[in-house]
């Protein structure tokens, strides 16, 4: 008897299931097939510190950064010539670390320099004012004598006053070309991102041959001699209202899973709190010398602010012990 439509649909889906259901023997027993390597638990989460030494410490977690940072542009619209120096180098302040196109501007101070060292419409207008002088005397002594007349006389008197204002003006003028120069030299300056401190270069965000406007971020210079950590401290703690600039501070650092512990100092406590958490902003900063364990910015932090338990420095004793 032949199958309608409906009958054959009937029966794929039987055996579809059937399959799905019997599977193969490997499967169906729950074991990986033999060229399948079996499941692995990442490292990140295989690692890091025991939550029970962060509970023994402190609730206050934060995120620690660096003490001065600094993401820089081009304030004037330019063409990357040179990246001077990359992430991660070091860079004292002042130091160039991206140069743009300043060709045209470098032309223009150039031309401008040779206006600003030149005294000739200076020495124009005095020679001016020394003929004027001249014509003014001769035309005093031909009136004494009788000669000429009052308004030859006046005229010559005018001539000379102007070319004294004449030689008053070239002065200004010149003085305005020394002005153009050091206009034209911090215009040229706008075509360099300098270092504006002492740090590291965290990231150069364009390249070479790149057309940047005003509103494009180009570097990022950061200085980690210091960290900084914003902790939310609880306003229900008495400790949290009593905090002032220079009391101390302990904070908790993950070290690629083992703990570390440094005293640091509170340098602001907000005068305002949180009303939807009930926390108190206060920054914390601890030294981060360049020799020995160097922390990296933007990892989580553990803040307290009453010196730890000898129970505690016992735990984190016996954390490093067993890591090593």
């Amino acid at each position: 008897m032949p199958l309608n439509r409906t009958s054959w649909s009937a029966a794929v889906f039987s055996l579809v299931a059937a399959a799905a259901v019997v599977g193969t023997p490997r499967e169906a027993s729950g074991s990986q097939p033999a060229d399948r390597p079996p499941a692995r638990v990442p490292v990140s989460s295989a690692r890091g510190l025991d939550p029970s030494i962060i509970a023994a410490f402190s609730t206050i977690k934060a995120v620690t950064r660096p003490s001065r940072d600094a993401v820089m542009g081009f304030t004037v619209p330019t063409k990357i010539t040179d990246i001077v120096v990359r992430g991660g180098q070091e860079v004292a302040k002042g130091q160039v670390i991206v140069q743009g196109d300043e060709a045209e501007d470098r032309a223009l101070l150039r031309l401008q320099k040779v206006r600003a060292e030149t005294d000739l419409p200076v020495a124009r207008a005095r020679k001016q004012m020394e003929l004027a002088e001249t014509e003014y005397r001769i035309q005093q002594e031909v009136r004494s004598g009788g000669g000429s007349s009052d308004q030859q006389l006046e005229r010559a008197r005018l001539a000379f006053e102007v070319a004294k204002i004449d030689v008053s003006k070239a002065q200004m003028e010149q003085t305005q070309e020394v002005i153009q120069v050091d206009r034209l030299e911090s215009r040229v300056q706008k075509f360099r991102i300098e270092a504006p401190f002492d740090g590291i270069v965290d990231n150069v965000m364009l390249d070479v041959g790149h057309s940047a406007s005003e509103n494009d971020k180009v570097v990022r210079v950061v200085n980690v001699d210091h960290l900084w950590i914003d902790a939310p401290a609880p306003t229900q703690d008495p400790v949290t209202l009593s905090l002032k600039v220079g009391d101390a501070a302990w904070v908790l650092f993950d070290m690629a899973g083992a703990p570390i512990v440094r005293e640091g100092k509170v340098i602001e406590a907000a005068p305002t709190a949180d009303a939807a958490s009930r926390t108190r902003r206060v920054r914390v900063e601890v030294a981060n010398p360049k020799g020995g364990e160097r922390l990296l910015a933007g990892e989580p932090a553990y803040v307290r602010f009453t010196s730890p338990t000898e129970e505690f420095v016992k735990m984190v004793e016996a954390a490093k012990v067993a890591r090593q």
